[in-house]
């Protein structure tokens, strides 16, 4: 087994366990960008085309939420994105999103518990291979959705997995009651192609509305 795939395993070993995945996300941080990069990480790419779409504006507020080591918001940031926050739960992932000079603000938060913004506080909000299973929780959308401004749009990467345990149900949760909308949504890819096979995970961009 690679340092790669090991940190890989220790991920998903973690089982959604907030130190644990804390642990392991620090650990990974300075190898990250070149390990998702040799394996093909797709989701920044997918993300930025719809986002292009539904949110062209490069003055929109952004939030990435699971920032990362920012690979997302550096993509963003180069097509005039220049209005980004992002939050993650891992300090040594912060360190090196700060690096880039991509991120407003960065702030150590983790999906799933409150999180300290006000309400209607951004005009879209993104998030990339985050959703997924032993990662945030499904819940974490309705925090996502008090802090997403009305007309604002989610740009999110959602695994088929975490879809059908809980991400669906929560997602129709929020139609229901008229919260969100969905706006758009793409075909089945896998994000991480050159990843070992276990970790060739389907996916979807999901793209929901503020109603």
């Amino acid at each position: 087994m690679t340092d790669t795939e090991a940190h890989l395993k220790d991920v998903y070993a973690a089982a959604g366990d907030a130190s644990a995945l804390t642990r392991s996300y620090d650990g990974w941080a300075g190898d990250y960008d070149s390990d998702m990069s040799r394996w093909g990480y797709r989701h920044p790419a997918m993300i930025a085309g719809l986002m292009g779409r539904h949110a062209p504006d490069p003055a929109t507020v952004v939030l990435d939420a699971g920032c990362g080591t920012g690979v997302l918001g550096e993509t963003l940031s180069v097509l005039g994105y220049d209005r980004i926050d992002g939050i993650d739960l891992s300090e040594g992932m912060l360190e090196i999103a700060g690096s880039k000079g991509c991120y407003r603000a960065l702030k150590q938060q983790m999906l799933g518990a409150e999180l300290e913004f006000a309400t209607a506080s951004y005009g879209a909000i993104v998030s990339s291979g985050v959703m997924t299973p032993g990662h945030a929780p499904a819940s974490c959308l309705d925090e996502l959705s008090r802090i997403l401004r009305p007309g604002g749009h989610m740009v999110l990467t959602i695994t088929e997995a975490a879809h059908e345990e809980g991400y669906g149900a929560a997602i129709a949760r929020l139609i229901t009651a008229g919260v969100l909308s969905a706006a758009d949504e793409s075909r089945k890819y896998v994000g991480l192609p050159g990843a070992p096979a276990a970790e060739r995970l389907l996916a979807r961009v999901h793209v929901l509305r503020r109603v």
